[in-house]
């Protein structure tokens, strides 16, 4: 028969017969092969789930007192894929019992958002008061395409009160919601101090509501719901009255202090001045606010206590005496020389004194801050001994402190300066290092953590972290002194009693009224060199301020049996003594508030 068509009418046929076959082996894959994906999609069409957002954790002080709560607001939905009419229907609904809002931004924000591939509901209004929407609540809610659901947005009772240890949350960007998927759902992030660090924790888990509806989107029924885990809070281990106490301290000053726990690494208190109010930053901080704290040549956005790296100054020299003990080939009675200064090729390091200080031991070197005594015995030691015992102190490292962008500090030595600049190490680099000056830098941290270890004998883990929930968080301290510093530890401590305690200890005017026996350090640490040329240096109080020298006190109380350490800085301070005010008012504080007995 085919013979007999002509080749027009077979190639009609060879059409036909394809085209058959073609919608043979689609209805074939449609219906065996991919069944299963097309019934996912069905179920997807008649299935709706719904993403339950936990309220943020809340954050309290070690006694109980909320330092980060949660205000209650409401927010307004409508239902995704209303046509035109519905959707101004909605909208002119909200209007009238919302005057406030705006008709064209309520469209705009609708239709941003939806498309035919958005099942959720669109969020048109975002943080309401309560109190605004008492009256509209009632009427909003009876309507078909409208949704009001409560929310809640973060809040500072205290305003400024340990703000660089709180931090605060922002908006979350397109970056955030990238690395951390939870941000899409609750809007906003932790992004500074510990709202950051623990932010996975007090964001909590978000749960799920599954409904079946219908082909309108009309929810018919519930299916199954899975619940936000709200165990989220957390206990932080400072003390909101022991932060009081400093804030007045350095209403007038900048600086930074910190009071650790020496048993355990506890932070009872820890401050960088100037403050700032967190409460500016939830919901977005305006842009005048933003530049009067940019601006501002104090830095307030600089949290110091981490991040502040400063030259250490006379309050390393412990450290330093430890590695002169252990290598110096000395006692801690060895009495040596130590005059106003000393030469070391055409450079004279000069004594802080006027006229030396005749000769001295180890108790007077730390006692009275002689630096001379440092200068020749340093060269003794040794750089590479020098550093040694320093780093297992603590120094050029981070401390651990659970806490975001901590910085390192800089404990110098003849490798690192050739990294970093190419050129060798001197004897005078090596002297300067061991009063804590040249390149030598350190964070109050640092330090805070260093005088735990002088006070208790162990490198604790400072932390803020006191519990989650129910769940106590305890680090143990780390032994990392060896057996002959260990033997040696009791002289440097008497050393720091003698320092704030005897007839001429740098610390012993400034610590009177002190209800419990402090023992100290004090440090200046100069901002600028004092020229070679120049015979006697300028009053601090005659230069600018910003060329003054740092002040550092740093104290373990009670002083004959250790349990906090006392860490305080006061920047362009004039000198260390200046900050002795501040460690009585917080000793003080400790005993009055019960941490001392």
């Amino acid at each position: 028969m085919m013979k007999s068509l002509g080749i027009p009418y077979k190639i009609v046929l060879l059409v036909f017969m394809l085209v058959w076959i073609i919608l043979i082996l689609r209805i074939f894959i449609i219906t065996i092969q991919r069944h299963d994906h097309y019934e996912r999609i069905a179920k997807r069409n008649i299935s709706k789930q719904e993403v339950l957002v936990p309220a943020r954790g809340l954050i309290f002080d070690r006694n109980g007192e909320p330092l980060a709560v949660n205000e209650l607001f409401f927010s307004v939905y409508l239902e995704p894929l209303l046509n035109d009419k519905d959707l101004r229907a909605a909208i002119a609904m909200i209007i009238k019992h919302l005057p406030d809002q705006n008709f064209d931004e309520l469209i705009q924000a609708y239709t941003k958002q939806n498309s035919a591939y958005n099942h959720d509901l669109i969020k048109v209004i975002d943080h309401i008061p309560s109190n605004d929407i008492q009256t509209a609540y009632a009427a909003l809610i009876q309507e078909d395409n409208i949704r009001v659901q409560p929310t809640f947005r973060r809040f500072y009772p205290h305003g400024s009160l340990a703000s660089h240890i709180i931090g605060y949350v922002g908006r979350a960007d397109k970056n955030d919601v990238f690395y951390d998927p939870v941000s899409k759902y609750t809007s906003i992030i932790g992004k500074e101090g510990i709202e950051r660090h623990y932010n996975t924790i007090l964001q909590g888990q978000l749960g799920y509501r599954n409904s079946i509806v219908n082909a309108y989107n009309q929810r018919v029924s519930e299916a199954e719901e899975f619940s936000p885990q709200t165990q989220n809070n957390i206990t932080l281990t400072i003390d909101a009255k022991l932060q009081r106490a400093i804030d007045e301290e350095y209403s007038e000053q900048n600086g930074a202090v910190i009071v650790l726990d020496v048993r355990n690494g506890e932070i009872l208190a820890a401050g960088s001045y100037p403050e700032y109010d967190l409460n500016d930053f939830v919901g977005g901080i305006s842009v005048a606010k933003w530049r009067t704290l940019t601006d501002n040549p104090h830095t307030p956005l600089i949290n110091r206590f981490v991040n502040g790296q400063y030259p250490p100054g006379s309050v390393i020299k412990m450290g330093v005496a430890m590695a002169i003990l252990e290598y110096g080939d000395i006692n801690e009675w060895t009495k040596i020389d130590t005059p106003y200064s000393i030469k070391i090729g055409e450079w004279q390091f000069r004594d802080w004194k006027q006229g030396g200080h005749g000769s001295s031991d180890m108790f007077k070197a730390l006692r009275e801050s002689v630096d001379v005594y440092f200068y020749k015995l340093s060269q003794v030691v040794g750089i590479d001994n020098m550093t040694n015992v320093l780093r297992t102190m603590g120094f050029g490292e981070r401390t651990g402190v659970d806490f975001p962008g901590e910085s390192r500090g800089i404990l110098p030595s003849p490798n690192w300066k050739a990294q970093r600049y190419g050129h060798t190490w001197y004897v005078g680099d090596t002297v300067q290092t061991s009063i804590g000056q040249g390149y030598f830098l350190a964070t109050p941290m640092q330090i805070a953590r260093y005088t735990a270890l002088l006070a208790s004998g162990k490198l604790t883990t400072p932390h803020f972290l006191k519990k989650q929930n129910n769940d106590e968080n305890i680090i143990d301290p780390k032994n990392v002194l060896n057996d002959l510093q260990k033997t040696k530890l009791p002289a440097i401590q008497k050393g720091m009693v003698e320092a704030c305690n005897a007839p001429g200890g740098t610390g012993t005017r400034r610590v009177y009224g002190a209800q419990v026996k402090i023992a100290c350090k004090t440090g200046t640490a100069q901002v600028t060199s004092i020229p070679q040329e120049v015979k006697k240096r300028a009053k601090e109080s005659e230069l600018a301020y910003f060329h003054r020298s740092h002040g550092w006190m740093t104290a373990f109380v009670p002083a004959h049996n250790p349990q906090y350490a006392i860490t305080t800085l006061i920047e362009h301070g004039q000198s260390g003594g200046n900050a002795g005010p501040i460690v009585v008012r917080i000793a003080n504080e400790l005993y009055k508030l019960g941490y001392i007995k």
